[in-house]
């Protein structure tokens, strides 16, 4: 009877164990697209400083210090911290307009 119950909380902690290093290890969705430009990103996208003026389904609109304000294209790829309308972020643009990173910046 000792043997069987021994097994049993032994059987019940490695679960216990496993599960917490299952979810310790596991990312939100946030966490997967959180804003970290790798070195390729840093020297071959051009960026876009500025104040996030608008934020849409599909895209978010940046208002440089020099006035102008650029709408960039995002979509499921899109690394991107969580912004907010008047956060001061850096976007790495391609070519044809999407974001494929979103940082936010402090002022």
């Amino acid at each position: 009877m000792v043997k069987v119950l021994c097994r049993l909380v032994l059987v019940t902690v490695t679960a216990v164990c496993l599960n917490v290093m299952f979810v310790a290890c596991s990312k939100s969705v946030a966490e997967k697209r959180a804003a970290k430009p790798d070195f390729s990103e840093r020297l071959k996208r051009d960026a876009v400083k500025g104040e996030v003026a608008d934020i849409g389904k599909n895209s978010v609109a940046i208002r440089q210090d020099n006035g102008e304000t650029t709408r960039i294209r995002v979509d499921d790829n899109t690394k991107m911290d969580r912004i907010v309308v008047g956060d001061h972020v850096k976007a790495y643009v391609t070519d044809d307009g999407y974001a494929s990173t979103i940082q936010r910046m402090t002022p």
